[in-house]
């Protein structure tokens, strides 16, 4: 369970990391890379809440 908020307190991060490099205007190459991030740490928590619920 541990993995688990961990992983969420990361997303949560970029999330908000995402939003504010929105809000500020920068390039939208930065926001890309944010969201890609943020894809890859959703995939992981998809693939951990599966392997818990098998």
């Amino acid at each position: 369970m541990k993995a688990r908020r961990t992983l969420e307190l990361q997303i949560e991060q970029l999330r908000s990391k995402m939003y504010h490099a929105f809000e500020k205007g920068e390039h939208y190459d930065q926001i890309i890379t944010i969201s890609e991030e943020l894809d890859e740490l959703l995939n992981k928590l998809e693939n951990l809440h599966t392997k818990t619920n098998a």
